[in-house]
């Protein structure tokens, strides 16, 4: 997993940027929880945890850990950046 995102900064980043836009938007309504923030944020790593080649000959155990990465990536950061602005 370390590997995957060590050598994936640009799509670190575009996770973070998507993440952070999506939670400002979604913000402005009154439903929405900090859950579903972290949810949509696991939903968006898993989506570009895809491999170019798609699902063909995929190792799922491997989908299934980078995509776990992406999301503990775009959480996190959203989790320290949420703790250090309330600061």
């Amino acid at each position: 997993m370390v590997e995957f995102l060590s050598t994936n900064a640009v799509l670190i980043a575009l996770l973070m940027a998507i993440v952070e836009y999506a939670k400002r938007e979604l913000q402005k309504f009154e439903w929405v929880e900090g859950w579903m923030i972290t949810v949509l944020a696991f939903a968006l790593g898993f989506l570009l945890a895809i491999p170019e080649q798609g699902f063909v000959d995929i190792v799922i155990l491997e989908y299934l850990v980078h995509g776990v990465g992406l999301g503990l990536v775009a959480t996190g950061v959203y989790k320290v950046g949420e703790s250090i602005l309330e600061q």
